[in-house]
């Protein structure tokens, strides 16, 4: 497996249709192709990565050394799972905030395990609700760019963190196989407001 789908793979976004290039101003966070200028804040986050005991083999020296090179192979990979796929940053400014991954289609495998989006939050920028806007922001790829009007997402039954993000996304549980929770989201063009702290806000009704 790749670095890029190493770091992203089997972990859970804005407006449709993202940028040629990545809106670097501070203070707003954006969905977009991963780039060189947040070089330093994903080394960072890779570092944190690894010795938390996520990726405890993901080579940061090398990646670190020829940081172009490594987003040139991540930007070059347009197939993973047996499907198309796009890989996104989720960034401000320079500071990279996490991955987003996104299957155009769903394999057997995927649609038990997987589903169409993986994702993760760099651990220094978890808890201030960057998992939902992330989501959101790969929901609305997958309407706006990809035209799907159903979206698959997984989590562990027991990550309860996870599964908040999904559902405050508008995810409604199918079933759970294997300890795994299967939601199916219809991206709307009008998420759920969101609270002060970035979370959506659901309806009460």
């Amino acid at each position: 497996m790749c670095l890029a789908r190493r770091l992203a793979a089997g972990r859970g976004l804005v407006s449709g249709c993202l940028p040629d290039r990545p809106v670097t101003l501070a203070g707003m966070p954006n969905l977009g192709s991963p780039t060189a200028l947040v070089r330093d804040s994903f080394v960072e986050a890779a570092r944190d990565l690894r010795d938390e005991g996520w990726l405890p083999g993901f080579p940061v020296s090398e990646v670190a050394a020829d940081f172009d090179g490594y987003v040139r192979r991540v930007l070059a990979e347009e197939r993973a799972w047996g499907v198309p796929v796009t890989t996104l940053w989720y960034i401000d400014g320079a500071t990279y905030l996490g991955t987003v991954i996104v299957r155009h289609q769903l394999t057997p495998a995927l649609t038990r395990h997987g589903g169409h989006i993986g994702y993760h939050v760099a651990p220094r920028h978890r808890r201030q609700g960057h998992a939902t806007a992330m989501l959101a922001a790969a929901l609305a790829y997958c309407r706006d760019t990809l035209g799907l009007a159903r979206v698959l997402i997984t989590c562990a039954e027991t990550n309860t963190a996870s599964r908040r993000v999904i559902e405050d996304n508008g995810g409604i549980l199918e079933n759970t196989l294997n300890g795994e929770c299967r939601y199916w989201v219809e991206p709307t063009e009008n998420p759920p407001p969101a609270d002060p702290d970035g979370r959506a806000r659901r309806s009460r009704s």
